[in-house]
């Protein structure tokens, strides 16, 4: 027999090029690049890569700015082919020229996704080339300062947006919103301060707003499925409200799925009062989180009639917090009857009040099935055994109760 011979043939050279792309395009930046030392043949294999990662690894990966912007020039510069994917941020990343020229040579490059994250510094004005992406199907900017310039069409192909404390003119966004008519997905995170938060766009799926608004709408959002709001500051109360601010909050929002409202959000949803019949927008709500701050019997009354008028809730989040004063809310929760299957609670202390919801909750939910209870053991006025063994004597309305369980968290 021959004995057996190693083959001198390079498998992994003779991959056909998109097979090659994919592997490169699993290693980190700066290991691609590595690769152009392998052979010739390998030395710009690493420059026609789709997905350009500057983020906060790469960042990390110098002890100065200056080597990171180098680099960067230097595979703007060799690179060939789309840029389909681009994102730029680190905690060391500045606003700074180097930006406006990475940007404007992207704009030649067909970019479908890009992000930028500036941390230091001031805040970055973007340049007016980042305005002809007109291929971008995510966008994603931290701390920039975002007016486009005039004759400005806005991103027909847009599905993802992601504001977080990006400054602009609300009447500039919203003209921004209308123009971006596939857009499914928008985050909005301590940006511009609203008047009016609105909402158009027919093909919105997820919303999240945290930050500053005197009022919402929800003027179209058919298929809105998910939003997450959370109100930052109170809402001076009108004297004179023309009508309910929980009922013009749902009025448009027909395929509502998952709910979760924090904050001061509650205390502006009592604005008005609360409708004699609860809007449909409810009907097939099946998650709800809300902050439940005991503050006063309006607020826990928004809560609970939120939570009563779910017909299909499977799942409920509360985040615990209380003040002295809690006996009127005690009262009012006894009057209560729930028919949700699963309740988590976070911030949990052990008051009296948190464990007499639970108590209710036990007594009056005949469809219940689990219960999760989250504590932070600074926070505890008893352990959390001892928490558990006093709930789990409590009676159930349910026969289905699997599972009680309560966690300390450090």
């Amino acid at each position: 027999m021959k004995s057996a011979r190693r083959s001198d043939v390079d498998t992994i050279s003779n991959l056909p090029c998109n097979v090659l792309d994919e592997i490169l395009g699993c290693l980190p930046l700066k290991d691609a690049v590595k690769t152009s030392i392998l052979s010739k043949h390998w030395r710009y294999k690493w420059a026609t890569r789709q997905e350009l990662d500057f983020g906060y690894d790469f960042f990390g990966s110098f002890a100065h700015y200056q080597e990171a912007k180098t680099i960067i020039y230097q595979v703007l510069l060799l690179h060939k082919g789309p840029i389909l994917k681009f994102k730029l941020g680190g905690f060391n990343l500045k606003s700074c020229p180097d930006i406006d020229h990475w940007i404007l040579f992207l704009s030649k490059k067909n970019i479908q996704e890009f992000t930028l994250h500036i941390w230091s510094g001031n805040i970055y004005h973007l340049p007016s080339h980042l305005f002809t992406f007109q291929q971008l199907r995510h966008l994603e900017f931290h701390k920039c300062l975002f007016y486009p310039p005039p004759g400005f069409k806005g991103f027909e192909k847009l599905i993802n947006l992601d504001f977080d404390r990006v400054t602009f003119v609300p009447s500039i966004f919203w003209n921004l919103i209308s123009k971006c008519p596939l857009l499914e997905r928008l985050r909005l995170l301590w940006c511009t301060d609203f008047d009016t938060l609105e909402i158009d766009a027919p093909n919105l799926k997820f919303f999240e707003f945290r930050g500053k608004s005197k009022s919402f709408c929800f003027k179209n959002a058919p298929v809105l499925g998910r939003v997450i709001l959370s109100l930052n500051s109170r809402v001076s109360a009108d004297a004179s409200p023309v009508c309910s601010n929980f009922m013009k909050f749902f009025h448009c929002i027909p395929s509502l799925r998952e709910l979760d409202i924090r904050g001061w959000l509650l205390e502006y949803l009592t604005m008005g009062g609360l409708p004699e019949n609860p809007p449909t927008a409810l009907n097939n709500v099946k998650i709800l989180e809300t902050d439940m701050s005991f503050r006063n019997v309006e607020e826990v009354s928004v809560a609970v009639y939120s939570i009563t008028n779910c017909p299909k809730l499977q799942q409920l989040t509360i985040r615990c917090s209380a003040d002295n004063n809690v006996e009127p809310v005690v009262q009012f929760l006894r009057a209560q009857l729930f028919s949700f299957q699963r309740v988590h609670m976070s911030t949990f202390g052990g008051l009296e009040m948190e464990m007499e919801f639970v108590r209710f909750i036990l007594a009056s939910a005949p469809l219940h099935k689990q219960i999760f209870i989250w504590n932070y053991s600074c926070l505890l006025l008893r352990p959390g055994r001892q928490m558990m063994n006093e709930i789990k004597q409590y009676r159930r309305a349910s026969p289905n109760v699997e599972e009680i369980d309560v966690q300390d968290l450090v």
